[in-house]
């Protein structure tokens, strides 16, 4: 992460911080390290991502019919690398097999963006919710629908992230909060 970037975020951790501050919540000053801490632990592609979600996104994915999950993380994944029509499919999760099955069956196929980047060599699997960092990309699936996503933030212990994402409740792109589900594929790219 580039200088200016680390002076822009800590101004702004710190003021979040005198913001809280403000709002009677008090906040150690271990728990200020642990956020100043938590810029700099950010990997600069991880920034680069999110940098290009914020200039992009907005163009891309107007509107949820214009852009769906996939069709948001696809050109975001390609201002980076070059996506084969065989890498696309398997981040569109392109089959006529039951989804469910799938998982079951720990098929990389529900696995989306996670399947395509680590198969092409491009993406380091996230095993670990700890590890999760902004920028890491998603796929999700719940009981009976899923969703792709850049991730903005997580919080495991309420088991919830919030994701850079296309979705009908935002009709296209905007900030949603999700509860992380039994299926939940990190990944993030090189």
């Amino acid at each position: 992460m580039g200088l200016n970037m680390k002076i822009f975020f800590r101004l702004i951790t710190i003021s979040f911080i005198g913001i809280s501050a403000c709002s009677n919540t008090v906040q150690s000053s271990t728990e200020k390290e642990i956020s100043l801490a938590a810029v700099d632990s950010i990997p600069s592609r991880n920034q680069q991502i999110i940098d290009t979600i914020i200039k992009y996104v907005p163009i891309i994915s107007p509107t949820y019919k214009r852009a769906v999950c996939t069709e948001l993380v696809i050109p975001i994944v390609e201002k980076f690398y070059t996506l084969s029509k065989a890498d696309k499919n398997r981040i569109r999760i392109i089959t006529d097999k039951n989804i469910q099955e799938l998982l079951k069956q720990d098929s990389p196929i529900p696995k989306g963006v996670y399947y395509a980047l680590t198969e092409k060599g491009i993406g380091e699997p996230v095993e670990n919710l700890q590890n999760v960092l902004p920028g890491d990309l998603v796929q999700f699936w719940t009981d009976t629908w899923g969703h792709c996503g850049v991730v903005k933030s997580i919080d495991t212990e309420n088991m919830t992230m919030e994701l850079y994402s296309s979705f009908p409740s935002t009709d296209g792109y905007g900030i949603q909060k999700f509860r992380i589900p039994k299926h939940c594929f990190f990944v993030r790219m090189k």
